[in-house]
């Protein structure tokens, strides 16, 4: 026998469809973005799982990481933080690593998992969606869902201002961002895209890089609390490709 809609479910999910697209959606967002930019005190925690494979077949070298990495955010500014466990196996590491350059070195590679401006982004989503939204373009607005739950699915087109180097090189450049809303306009998910395919000195190179991101309230914050990112790009017959997972668990 079929399993029954919530009926609470069903009511959220009739609403949105209901509901007219709004001429003032992406004004809509910048507000409710504006009330997310909180300076209250975070702590977090990051596991940070990558995986990279350059070139391809029998000669493709494969290397996966997996780091922690401690997150403060607040009156005092940002920090980032390692215990003094990984502090001393990191010491012992890069001894290692100039003895045997191609030594496994985790501990050592956590210093580097995550820069400052990954760190802002995912404690300050709010500011970091107003800046991408500064050149959008709105392509779509209709009701969808996300993860079983009624939302809102807005499509926009970035044009980002690119240097002089990059637009001499750039043939041909696609970026998207899509946003899930959820029933009072907040942000429950991104998915950013972009795609180009460029050239120099007769030489091709394409790159292509995917982002999601789980969204959630923390206090007056809007915050990163799980990220996917997956990157390949080729040109001068070598290829790489990557996929990082970031899951951050706040206290």
């Amino acid at each position: 026998m079929e399993t029954p809609t919530p009926m609470p479910k069903l009511i959220s999910f009739l609403l949105l469809a209901t509901l007219p697209c709004s001429a003032d959606v992406l004004a809509d967002l910048r507000g409710t973005l504006l009330k997310l930019q909180g300076t209250e005190a975070i702590h977090a925690k990051a596991d940070i799982q990558n995986w990279s494979q350059d070139g391809e077949g029998k000669k493709a070298r494969v290397t996966q990481t997996h780091n922690t990495v401690q997150l403060e955010d607040g009156p005092n500014g940002l920090r980032l933080g390692w215990t003094s466990a990984q502090i001393q196996e990191a010491r012992k590491e890069a001894q290692l690593k100039a003895a045997n350059p191609d030594a496994e070195t985790p501990n050592l590679d956590s210093l580097s998992a995550l820069t400052g401006l990954s760190a802002t982004a995912y404690l300050s989503q709010g500011d970091h969606l107003l800046q991408q939204l500064k050149t959008a373009t709105m392509l779509e607005d209709k009701p969808d869902s996300y993860q079983g739950n009624p939302a809102r699915l807005v499509v926009f087109k970035l044009d980002p201002a690119v240097g002089a180097d990059e637009k001499s090189m750039v043939k041909d450049r696609k970026e998207t961002l899509k946003v899930w809303l959820d029933g009072h306009g907040v942000p429950m998910a991104t998915e950013h895209a972009v795609a180009i395919k460029a050239s120099k000195f007769l030489l091709s190179f394409t790159a292509n890089n995917h982002q999601t991101r789980k969204l959630v309230v923390r206090g007056n914050r809007l915050v990163v609390s799980n990220e996917t990112q997956e990157n390949n790009g080729s040109g001068m017959g070598f290829s790489n490709t990557t996929k990082k997972v970031t899951a951050l668990s706040f206290y």
